[in-house]
């Protein structure tokens, strides 16, 4: 297996980082000068989306205090708490205009969107019904993502096992290395099984959780046959080497190129997983398109997690930044992403507004989520394009109400 630096100097990644490095740190013009995809939002639709959004979550605090303890009982509240779910959900996104996707997406579109989801939901509760909310969220955001590219692609919305079982994985994977109680050992064990399967080796789980994990390998390769199985396998490996190099981010000495080669290989293959899943067509000029948006949104977990790996010592783009130029690195992201979405043409045009303007739209919301560390001014210059008053984002409402959605899915 290849080290940090020699990843680092791979042609794909060499070249991401080319194009990161030629893009400005001045404030977003591009935002001012496109007005149809950046409106400026005034305080009387900010109000409406606040109460839009606390009309939602008075409904869902509600159901939260009705929970029952009986355990037969609960089984019935869970049932009727999905449907009411998925009533509610389908309300607010005709009602909304804070995502736009009611105005930015065909009907029929979004139907497909709805019902693919529903059926993902209920085909990850078939595979195990012991997942949390926190953990069917997890798997919920990939899927997502994937949404997206197979509406870009101009493909037909398909919740299979492919992108079922890749989804999966993060809950599965990610709760098992980040659980401290878990010895470094049956970490690399676990670890090890999973490289041995990827390499058509034989292995034999020995753990419930090896046993899903080899479930859910399976459910991908063996959708695929020759090359195309081999490239999805090599895919997934460099995820695997990926994710565990990035253990270096905890070093007090890491630098910050190392930081930047991990963040480009981490996000970008993520998010290839899901363009090969989502098409069969592919290209290589799409092949690197993904890989920068996979680098993009990895930039984004980075800035929404500033606080979290502020305290756990992990060093990102975004923390290394804090205190000396993280404006800056904004600046920087919402240039790169611009200039990576705007320069794609995807085989069906439609849906590409919708993306490029909440890619843009969850950097500064993400931004402006972690306020601390930015100075009034600047928040200020974000504000104009923001569904929400700082004041109000600043209250946490948002994520209060997101903590209550999974409240209501764990059943705690």
């Amino acid at each position: 297996m290849e080290g940090i630096k020699e990843i680092s100097e791979k042609a794909k990644i060499l070249f991401i980082k080319k194009m990161w490095m030629e893009q400005p740190e001045s404030f977003p013009v591009f935002l001012e000068e496109n007005r149809e995809l950046f409106p400026r939002i005034g305080d009387g639709q900010k109000k409406e989306n606040e109460a839009l959004v606390e009309e939602f979550s008075k409904r869902i605090q509600k159901k939260v205090r009705q929970r029952p303890e009986d355990e037969q009982l609960m089984k019935q509240w869970e049932r009727e708490l999905e449907q009411e779910l998925e009533t509610e959900l389908g309300e607010l996104l005709t009602r909304e205009r804070i995502v736009g996707v009611a105005s930015r997406m065909r009907g029929e579109m979004l139907e497909d969107l709805k019902n693919e989801t529903k059926h993902f939901i209920r085909r990850i509760r078939e595979f195990d019904d012991t997942l949390n909310g926190g953990q069917i969220w997890q798997a919920m955001r990939n899927y997502f993502i994937y949404a997206m590219i197979v509406e870009m692609q101009g493909e037909k919305q398909n919740a299979g096992n492919p992108i079922l079982a890749y989804s999966l994985l993060y809950p599965y994977t990610d709760n098992y290395i980040d659980n401290a109680r878990i010895s470094p050992k049956k970490k690399a064990q676990y670890n090890r099984m999973i490289e041995k399967k990827l390499k058509g080796e034989e292995t034999v789980p020995e753990t419930p959780l090896e046993e899903k994990t080899c479930l859910l390998l399976d459910m991908i390769l063996g959708s695929y046959e020759g090359e195309a199985q081999k490239k999805v396998a090599e895919t997934l490996l460099q995820l695997l080497y990926a994710q565990k190099f990035s253990i270096a981010q905890l070093e007090k000495d890491v630098k910050e190129e190392e930081v930047l080669g991990i963040s480009i290989w981490k996000g970008s293959v993520s998010v290839l997983a899901d363009y090969f899943f989502a098409t069969m067509d592919w290209t290589e000029k799409e092949e690197d398109f993904y890989l920068k948006l996979g680098f993009i949104l990895q930039l984004v977990d980075d800035l929404q997690d500033m606080e979290e790996d502020r305290k756990e010592g992990s060093h990102t783009l975004m923390t290394l930044a804090r205190g000396k130029g993280l404006e800056k690195r904004v600046n920087h992201l919402l240039w790169f992403a611009w200039n990576v979405l705007k320069g794609f043409e995807p085989k069906n045009p439609e849906p590409k507004a919708f993306v490029l303007e909440n890619c843009v739209k969850v950097i500064l919301l993400s931004a402006a989520g972690n306020g601390q560390y930015f100075s009034k001014d600047y928040l200020k210059t974000l504000e104009p394009y923001l569904p929400f008053s700082l004041e109000y984002i600043k209250r946490g409402k948002i994520e209060l109400i997101l903590r209550n959605v999974l409240k209501l899915k764990q059943g705690n």
